[in-house]
This record gives C-alpha cells, sequence and structure tokens, in this order.
C-alpha cells in the first residue's frame, strides 16, 4: 500500500470528493470534514449500494432471519420482527440508542463520522438505500451540524443514534450556535427527510465508523506536525549547539531503523551552512540525551505513526457492518464481528504514548533552553531578568500539558465490560482510544507551539548571520508576527500566531525553499 499518496496534496486545495471506483485519500477525508469539500456519487457508487439494497430484498424474501432486520437487538435476537414493524424498528433504534450524553462533538467530528457511514455503507455490502445515504450526503453538503452528546460510546452505537434522529426529524441541530429541531431546521433548506428502510437504523450506528472517522482526525493533526518536529530539532540542535558527529551518517547507518537515518539526514540538511554550529563542535564531548537521541526518538515516533496510518486507512477502506449481505450463490446475510475496532483502537493507544513519550524530550530540551547554567542565555531569555519574567511561566504551561497528556496515556483496550445480557461479552472501548488520540493531537500542537516559540527566543540571542541558512529564513519568518522579547508581554498571542504559521506550514515551507524536500517516508 502506497501511503505516501493517500496523504499526498493540500486538503484546503480540494473542493469536491467522489466516492466510488476510485478510493478516497486522507487527504480527501480532511478536504470534506475540515474544509467542507462537496462530496459527489459517480455510478459505481450508485449501481454498488443499488444492487446491495435488492440483495437485502431478496434475502428478506427467502425467511432467513437477518439480526436488527427482522429480528430484535442483543439479546433480544430470538424476536422476531414481522415486516410491517420492521421500518418502525429502524426508528425505534435511532430513538433507543439516543443516550449519549456530555458535551456535544464538534463539527468535524460529526463530519467525520457522516462521511465514514457515505464510504462504508457505499461499498455495497449493507443493504440500505440509495435515498437513505443521498440524505447523509445533503446534510454535509449542505453544513448541517447534528447535535450529538459526545460521552456514553464504548465504539459505536449512541453517538451515531443522535447523528441520524437529526436527519429523519426527530433530533436537533445546531443553528447559529443554538440547539433546534432538527426537523424546522430540514424544513427551512427544503431538504427531504427521508423514511428508514429495514435495517437502514442499524447500518447508520453501527460498524466502525465514529471510531475511525475521529482517528483519521487524530492522525493527520499528527502528520501535519511530522516535518515541523524534525525543523523543531534543528533549531534544538542549533540553539545548544549540539556536536554534528551524533548525526553522523556512518553512525545511523548502524541502527536498522530506516526512520532514525531519515530523520537525521533531514536534520542535517536543514543545519548545513551553520558556523554557529561548526564553531562550537568542540564544546562538550556530548551532548545531553534530549538533544543527542533526537533521530533516534524522533524516529521512533514516526515508525508508530506509520503503523497506525496504515492501521486506520485499511480500516477506512474496510465493511465494518454486521449484518453484511453477499449475493454469492443466492442472497443471503451474514452475522459478523467485522464491527469490531481493535485494529484501530490499539493503534490509537499507541500514537497517544508515541507522541506523549517525545514531548518529554520537547519539555527536556526548553528547560534547557530556560536554564542559564545550560544554556549560556539569560534567564528565561530575556534580556533584562528580574523585573522581566521572560518565558519562564510558558514552561509551566508545557509541563501542564505534558501532564494532561500523561494521563490519556492509560491504554483503553486493556478494559471491558460485559453488556446487553452477556450477548456482547467484549468491548474495545475502542471510542475512547480515539477521543482521547484526538485531544492528544490537539495538545500536541498547542507543545509545538511552545517548543518554537523557546527556540526562536533562544536564537535570537546568537548572531543571526551565523546559524544555517535555512534556519536564518525561519527566523525571519516568526519575527513577521512574534517580535523579540525586550520586556514582558502577553505571550498568549505570541503562541496563537505560532501555532498558526505551523499549521499552515509556512516555516517548512521557508526552509523547503533553501534545502529541498524535507519528506518523511510513510510506507512501512
Amino acid at each position: 500500500m502506497d501511503l505516501n499518496a493517500v496523504m499526498r496534496g493540500n486538503p484546503r486545495e480540494i473542493s469536491k470528493v467522489i466516492l466510488g471506483e476510485k478510493q478516497i485519500s486522507i487527504t480527501e477525508f480532511i478536504a470534506v470534514t475540515n474544509y467542507e469539500a462537496i462530496v459527489e456519487f459517480d455510478e459505481t457508487y450508485k449501481q454498488k449500494v443499488e444492487q446491495s439494497n435488492q440483495t437485502l430484498k431478496n434475502a428478506l424474501k427467502s425467511s432467513q432471519k437477518i439480526y436488527g432486520v427482522n429480528t430484535g437487538l442483543g439479546d433480544n435476537w430470538t424476536k422476531e420482527i414481522d415486516y410491517k414493524q420492521q421500518a418502525n424498528l429502524q426508528k425505534n433504534i435511532l430513538r433507543s440508542h439516543s443516550v449519549a450524553v456530555g458535551n456535544p462533538l464538534s463539527y468535524a467530528e460529526t463530519r467525520a463520522i457522516m462521511l465514514m457511514a457515505l464510504v462504508n455503507l457505499g461499498r455495497g455490502f449493507s443493504g440500505v438505500s440509495l435515498e437513505t445515504l443521498i440524505s447523509v450526503k445533503e446534510m454535509l453538503n449542505r453544513h448541517i451540524y447534528p447535535f450529538a452528546p459526545g460521552e456514553g460510546s464504548v465504539g459505536y452505537l449512541s453517538i451515531e443514534a443522535h447523528i441520524y434522529r437529526a436527519m429523519i426529524g426527530d433530533g436537533k441541530v445546531f443553528v447559529d450556535s443554538k440547539i433546534i429541531d432538527s426537523q424546522i431546521e430540514l424544513t427551512r433548506l427544503k431538504i427531504k427527510i427521508p423514511q428508514l428502510q429495514p435495517k437502514e437504523g442499524l447500518a447508520l450506528i453501527s460498524g466502525t465508523m465514529a471510531v475511525t472517522g475521529i482517528a483519521i482526525l487524530a492522525t493527520y493533526n499528527i502528520y501535519s506536525e511530522l516535518k515541523n518536529v524534525e525543523l523543531g530539532a534543528a533549531l534544538s540542535f542549533e540553539g545548544l549547539k549540539g556536536a554534528f558527529s551524533e548525526l553522523d551518517e556512518n553512525v545511523m547507518e548502524l541502527k536498522k531503523h530506516q526512520e532514525q537515518y531519515e530523520v537525521a539526514a533531514n536534520i542535517r540538511r536543514i543545519l548545513k551552512g551553520s558556523q554557529n554550529l561548526l564553531e562550537s563542535q568542540d564544546l562538550r564531548v556530548q551532548d545531553a540525551l534530549s538533544i543527542r537521541t533526537m533521530p533516534q526518538m524522533i524516529g521512533a515516533l514516526d515508525r508508530v505513526f506509520k503503523e497506525t496510518l496504515q492501521s486506520v486507512y485499511e480500516e477506512l477502506l474496510s465493511v465494518s457492518d454486521n449484518p453484511v449481505l453477499l449475493n454469492s450463490n443466492g442472497a443471503k446475510a451474514w452475522m459478523n464481528g467485522n464491527f469490531d475496532a481493535t485494529y484501530v483502537s490499539l493503534h490509537m493507544d499507541y500514537l497517544v504514548i508515541a507522541v506523549t513519550n517525545f514531548v518529554n524530550t520537547i519539555e527536556r530540551i526548553v528547560n534547557r533552553f530556560l536554564d542559564t547554567r545550560h544554556s549560556g542565555f539569560p534567564p528565561f531569555l530575556v534580556s533584562s531578568p528580574g523585573a522581566n519574567n521572560g518565558l519562564m511561566i510558558v514552561h509551566y504551561t508545557l509541563a501542564g500539558i505534558l501532564n494532561e497528556m500523561k494521563l490519556l496515556t492509560n491504554p483503553v483496550n486493556i478494559n471491558n465490560s460485559t453488556m446487553s445480557a452477556e450477548q456482547e461479552d467484549v468491548v474495545t472501548f475502542a471510542y475512547l482510544a480515539s477521543k482521547k488520540a484526538l485531544v492528544v493531537s490537539e495538545k500536541f500542537k498547542e507543545v509545538m507551539s511552545i517548543w518554537f516559540f523557546v527556540t526562536k527566543e533562544a536564537l535570537e540571542f546568537l548572531d543571526i548571520k551565523k546559524l544555517a541558512p535555512s534556519l536564518q529564513s525561519v527566523i525571519s519568518e516568526m519575527r513577521k508576527t512574534v517580535p523579540k522579547i525586550e520586556h514582558d508581554r502577553a505571550f498568549y498571542d505570541d503562541l496563537v500566531n505560532i501555532k498558526k504559521i505551523l499549521n499552515q506550514g509556512i516555516l517548512i515551507d521557508r526552509v523547503e525553499e533553501i534545502v529541498g524536500s524535507v519528506g518523511v517516508d510513510l510506507n512501512v
């Protein structure tokens, strides 16, 4: 699988995503969830959905027992549902499962879940009608924001039920930050309210759709920082006068981890031409571990990220519905366990640990910059310390974020609760794994802004003309919105500005204009 291809392109520049014959990329997914790209279906998509819907009808004619269609749910699977009640069952499924609590999901999270429904159910094995999927698509394209409380899901069901109750005019939506009855808004927008057919309520809330959709948001957040991580390492190496020997190509080749080798090569390229480092190579026998092991630490993070990306993308391409409809040797429904999200949830736990592990290194580097005994810079990187506190409390902010991230590294997948009268006796709690990964990914972005702010202020005390040319360009770019600290000010605004230019990729663009592409090979 070419994982580089699935992340290629800028989601901000994608205005339309067509589902069907071509597999959706992660970049296209983010274009829809974060930047409101329009979703369309091609003929292949429509044909698969309509054929699967016919397969379900044929299977029902053969008097098969199909879970959640002509039987009840959970331990009620022994209860038969006659044809007249089957459509009503689907509406009741959405109503009875709408029991999530707490703060609502974000706009991007709800869009991710709805897009996952279109991708998953559109593969042609779920039996849903094209009309219902068109309604989901309409919600996305018309920017409807369903109200869905975000707590109380073990992996699926309740969160999704709130979203799709809104689609059938029975739930709530946000309009101008207010929560109103969805039927009012759908009527105002002249959007047709679908009549749920057999299996559709269950299909819309089953599977790994919420888990995978939110996991993609978290994964992309981390991906957007991978190049910035290598740039931050180079800035830190420059400011703390690390030894080039610790990045040596021959030394890197002695370890068999390709990611470590690539990271060291990228840092060397960014630092090329640094007169500052050439003059300081005999400063110490060896550097502190936080500097000396950056290729190893970042390389390990890259490896975990790549393995996570592969797992999440494979889930995006999968069919996770239960039951599924196959038309080999006659129309038949297959009850199964494809709704299980263990692959994704294990990797979400894994990614959270990897990111937090590296933030430990960032915190130690920041500490070295701020401690004049280690850095040689003025205390807390302000030229007139005492009356001015400088970046003293910025470090506190970082420590607070890091320790909250550490709480979130506790693995979810070792937990279990038996439910539904022991019909569901092993539960992954995958939803929680994805949710906490998204929280960690957002905190990581805040950490990155602190790291870059501190390194930038440290380098302000050096002769800028002696820095690597690529880093001279980076410092010049940051100065446009973050002036050198002369006296204390509200540093919150500086952090916001740095976070913005990091998110937009402006700093790495400045580097690549000078040294060429600083890439992370995503293939495992």
